[in-house]
């Protein structure tokens, strides 16, 4: 396994690169895989990539939703994104249980 310093601060190609060139036996491949998730919106594609630190690429997951969750007396109704759908169903029953009894 390699590892390195100063990833954080590499370009996301150049991050890309690293991961491919350390992690994949198919370059060219994973490269087409990574960027067959990406915005064709280059302004939308831009945001997404500063959610969060070392973005290389998008992955769709199913958002679903979980009703009935009571924060500070007011009710709201919580975006999950999993590919888990027993955590939606979970989260939903929990906040119902807990709905009335605080």
């Amino acid at each position: 396994m390699s590892t390195i310093k100063g990833f954080s601060k590499l370009s996301k190609d150049a991050k890309i690169e690293w991961v491919i060139n350390n992690y994949f036996h198919a370059p060219e491949d994973t490269l087409k895989l990574l960027q067959s998730y990406w915005h064709s919106n280059k302004k939308l594609q831009r945001l997404h990539d500063d959610f969060i630190e070392n973005t290389i690429s998008n992955f769709y997951l199913p958002l679903g939703v979980a009703p009935n969750f009571i924060l500070n007396g007011k009710s709201y109704c919580i975006p999950l994104a999993t590919e888990e759908s027993s955590v939606v169903a979970a989260a939903a029953k929990a906040a119902g249980f807990w709905q009335n009894l605080g």
